[in-house]
């Protein structure tokens, strides 16, 4: 069987699926790279050619979609994957979208549509729907193990505020520099929908003010936010996402009618289970779960996942069952994102509810065709939100020069070019 010819689009993340990835994989390689970023596509290149992979590096995108490849990763900025993704399935290529799917309901909308007019893959890169324990917890509760979802909750805390400098390279414009609080949401939602198999249908948003910490790196939207959200079978649901002072957290709890299963960043690899009449608590060990696509690479936490995905999404393209179960389609992808984007329409609206449509329903979809709102700068006037609940704050230019020295300093010294 030949190999499937894999394009990445954004080096810096997705090289990173090369390395790791892509590199000994029996059943895809990667043949082409599209950059442009003049420093990293020349760093590349220089990998491809010291690693010995036939691969070219592009600048124009439509170039690279033509010259051959039969799949996309797209890593590219993380609220810009909507327009390539539809752009790579209109020419026939599946796509493998890392997060997060979309900015706009628009978007959204126009995803759907390319899709289901492709018929090719599309499979959302969630990697923390991956550990072992997200894993099981979703094996778990589809045996039954603890009823149905009553209560859920996921949290995922990571504060950049040390590599801000890193990740923004001081670009005003840089997208972690005004989406909104809520919109980085699918880490903590996406294991309990990919779970249990739940959606959002009405949800409530909150926020933590810009804090100083993210101020000084040049951030314009609040720190932190949470989606509160009412799910399609009646119970409830909590998310928290973003930069806190805290140490780094990825957990989640699914409370069912007859029990709940949780697991923590410590415990990723297993699972807590209380129930019972006198609501005992049961370490759950977990066995890595093996499946024939999936590449060689780390069997445990969260970073299992980048290789499990990857795997189900190839098995996909191939036909497997199991490969289509696991991978995550489009619909379930926005089943993960909508509620972030809609939940700080809702902090911006003073803590008004909103309904998160299902876009499978392509009658829904008419209404939303239109919705361009987002904090995205670029986006016309009547359609631009502010960045944070207390509006968009100004940030001197002073601000992003010293975080573009920074940059300079620690990155672009002599020897890391």
């Amino acid at each position: 069987m030949s190999k499937i010819k894999v394009g990445i689009l954004g080096a810096s993340r997705g090289m990173d699926f090369s390395e790791r990835i892509l590199k000994s994989y029996d059943y895809a390689c990667l043949t082409a790279v599209c950059e442009t970023y003049d420093v990293l596509r020349t760093k590349t290149e220089n990998y491809l050619q010291e690693n010995g992979i036939p691969a070219k590096c592009y600048v124009d995108y439509d170039e690279f979609l033509d010259s051959g490849i039969d799949a996309v990763i797209i890593a590219n900025y993380a609220n810009e994957h909507c327009e390539y993704a539809v752009r790579a399935l209109e020419k026939g290529i599946h796509v493998y979208s890392e997060v997060q799917p979309v900015q706009t309901l628009a978007e959204a909308c126009r995803l759907c549509d390319a899709v289901e007019k492709s018929g090719r893959v599309y499979a959302y890169g969630e990697n923390y729907c991956y550990s072992n324990g997200a894993v099981a917890l979703k094996e778990l509760y589809e045996a039954g193990v603890i009823g149905e979802a009553v209560c859920m909750e996921g949290t995922f805390i990571n504060d950049c505020s040390p590599k801000w400098h890193m990740l923004t390279r001081g670009i005003r414009d840089h997208w972690r520099n005004y989406v909104p609080s809520t919109f980085y949401c699918t880490h903590s939602i996406g294991p309990l929908f990919f779970a249990t198999g739940r959606r959002a249908v009405c949800v409530n948003g909150l926020e933590i003010p810009r804090m100083d910490y993210m101020a000084e790196g040049g951030a314009r939207s609040g720190s932190a936010g949470m989606e509160v959200m009412e799910l399609d079978n009646g119970g409830i649901a909590r998310s928290l996402n973003g930069n806190l002072k805290h140490p780094y957290e990825a957990s989640f709890r699914v409370i069912g009618s007859k029990g709940t299963l949780e697991g923590t960043t410590s415990h990723l690899d297993s699972l807590r289970y209380t129930g019972g009449f006198s609501f005992d608590e049961q370490e759950i060990a977990l066995a890595h779960r093996a499946y024939r696509y999936r590449p060689e690479g780390t069997r445990g936490g969260v970073e299992n996942g980048d290789f499990a995905a990857f795997g189900y999404f190839i098995g996909a393209i191939l036909g497997d069952e199991e490969g289509k179960k696991y991978s995550i389609d489009v619909y379930r992808a926005l089943d993960m994102a909508l509620p972030g984007l809609l939940a700080f329409r809702s902090i911006v609206d003073k803590g008004v509810p909103y309904e998160v449509p299902d876009l499978r329903d392509k009658i829904v979809r008419e209404k939303y065709r239109s919705d361009h709102y987002c904090t995205d700068p670029r986006t016309p006037a009547e359609f631009r939100l502010p960045t944070s609940k207390n509006g968009t704050p100004e940030v001197e230019e002073g601000v992003y020069e010293a975080v573009r020295k920074r940059f300079a300093d620690t990155v672009l010294r002599p020897g890391m070019q």
